[in-house]
């Protein structure tokens, strides 16, 4: 796929030569309104956007005024307004027009800011901030740009997504007041991944915002519990403003927690994989799940195969139904010796059993580090796997089983409502999971060309490798694969899976 941010760039520096910091645009001479300090607390940034390169239009027809107060009803107090022309469909008008005669909401110029005196345009236009990609900025220029932005009174929002970019804000974090902007979305691809600003958030020196892909209450509350101080929402506010007020409460509402704690850590592990030397291609080792395990002594083994998490099934009907004593041992004896221990999650298909309440009150413990729904009443039991439940606070992802392309609609309908990842499995009459069976690979390449795949069901020794490079999965779940009878694992299988693996 080709790289769109170097064709914004490319494009946008042609125009900047062309027609100078205005872009063609009348401006005013002087600044018309007061300072208003850009994300003083807490809070959502909607976004003034009429198009982009990967929706198209969006409001092409916006009243920029009227937009404004839409979202200062909506609860918000701080407004972003996309002012970049041949892509996103945005003028410094509409900068002028928004924040002319407010003084109370700040305003943030979002644009591919290249040279210095785009700032002092961006001022005279009644900016507060202005957006600094980090990608597309050599560190002196972007200390430069940083620098000027201070002096005028304005905001610095560093905009970064790779590890390359967080270098560059630490070292203009050290000597300037900066707000740090993680985008879930690679500019180059515009593909989501809402894991990435879980991943950056606790190496960040400054208060951050978190950044794209934001559509939804549940996805909104996420950034919250990730531990970021505001949120910027584009398409969805822009598209619907009247529902932007759903989002905003949502973030406000929320805060850190353990739920958002979970997801960090998951984050962590995704990002410290080795790479498969062997390979022909560039993939990476997938996060590896042992499922099923009902003594201490093989969940410990597999701890030190390498596992980066051990799942507990708490269910009657189940053969590998495990022991609330077990999973306590478990985790007292691999948290008393190392600090990186593997996740332990407890895998359930219901809310209501013995078993299934149990489980949930492991988790409020913080015994069990999250809860696997493998169920499949979702709009019954999410609430109480975690997130906002009343139940309490902790991780929990969903499984969604795959037999026919219908179950793909699923798994698109939960990604779009804010879930980080989502586990698929085959489609079993028999039982929830453990059957052995594998998904039909088309429908595993369907999930896998949407976004980030996390994959279950007939995973074993003797085909993992061959499913790791066709599918190239984040993480992979296996249960039955590594077992002499259903709850009873055998270490040789264990040693040969992670063999597999790695060669």
């Amino acid at each position: 796929m080709p790289d769109i941010l170097e064709r914004i760039v490319s494009l946008r520096r042609d125009d900047y030569l062309r027609l100078g910091a205005s872009f063609g645009v009348p401006l005013p001479n002087v600044r018309k309104r007061p300072l208003v300090p850009f994300l003083a607390k807490p809070g959502a940034v909607l976004e003034i956007k009429r198009a982009s390169p990967s929706k198209g239009a969006i409001a092409m027809d916006l009243d920029p005024i009227q937009l404004r107060d839409q979202y200062i009803q909506a609860g918000a107090r701080q407004i972003s307004v996309l002012t970049e022309q041949r892509f996103f469909k945005g003028s410094l008008e509409d900068l002028v027009a928004a924040s002319t005669g407010d003084t109370t909401t700040a305003f943030l110029r979002k644009d591919f800011i290249l040279y210095p005196d785009e700032l002092e345009v961006s001022y005279r236009c009644g900016a507060d901030a202005v957006l600094l990609i980090a990608r597309i900025l050599p560190l002196p220029l972007l200390k430069e740009l940083v620098e000027r932005c201070c002096s005028l009174g304005m905001v610095p929002l560093v905009e970064i997504r790779e590890q390359e970019d967080r270098v560059k804000l630490s070292a203009v974090a050290k000597d300037f007041p900066v707000v740090a902007g993680v985008n879930s979305r690679d500019l180059a691809t515009f593909r989501v991944d809402p894991l990435v600003p879980a991943g950056l958030i606790g190496t960040l020196p400054c208060k951050a915002i978190f950044e794209s892909g934001l559509s939804s209450p549940e996805a909104c509350r996420f950034a919250r519990q990730l531990g970021y101080a505001g949120i910027l929402i584009g398409e969805a506010a822009a598209r619907d403003p009247l529902r932007a007020g759903l989002l905003v409460d949502a973030f406000l509402q929320a805060q850190p927690d353990r739920a958002g704690g979970f997801w960090r850590k998951i984050a962590e592990k995704v990002g410290s994989r080795p790479a498969l030397v062997s390979s022909t291609r560039a993939i990476r080792r997938p996060l590896v799940k042992i499922c099923g395990l009902t003594t201490v002594e093989d969940a410990l083994y597999a701890a030190r195969a390498g596992a980066d998490l051990l799942g507990f099934v708490c269910t009657a009907t189940s053969p590998r139904c495990a022991h609330a004593a077990v999973v306590r041992e478990c985790a007292r004896r691999l948290r008393s010796s190392s600090s990186t221990a593997p996740l332990l999650v407890a895998v359930v298909v219901e809310t209501e059993s013995e078993e299934a309440r149990a489980a949930l009150q492991l988790a409020r413990e913080g015994v069990l580090d999250g809860i696997q729904y493998h169920g499949e009443s979702p709009d019954v039991d999410l609430d109480r796997t975690g997130n906002n439940g009343a139940d309490g606070v902790f991780g929990r992802y969903l499984v969604v089983r795959l037999g026919s392309e219908g179950d793909l609609h699923t798994v698109q309908t939960h990604r779009v409502q804010g879930e980080p990842r989502i586990l698929v499995d085959a489609r079993s009459e028999k039982q929830a999971g453990g059957t052995g069976q594998l998904i039909p690979s088309a429908l595993v390449h369907a999930v896998a060309s949407r976004g980030h795949l996390w994959l279950a069901g007939g995973l074993n020794p003797l085909n993992v490798r061959a499913v790791i490079d066709e599918f190239q999965p984040e993480l992979i779940d296996v249960s039955s694969g590594v077992e002499l009878a259903p709850g009873v694992k055998d270490p040789r299988l264990i040693d040969q899976l992670f063999k597999e693996i790695s060669r």
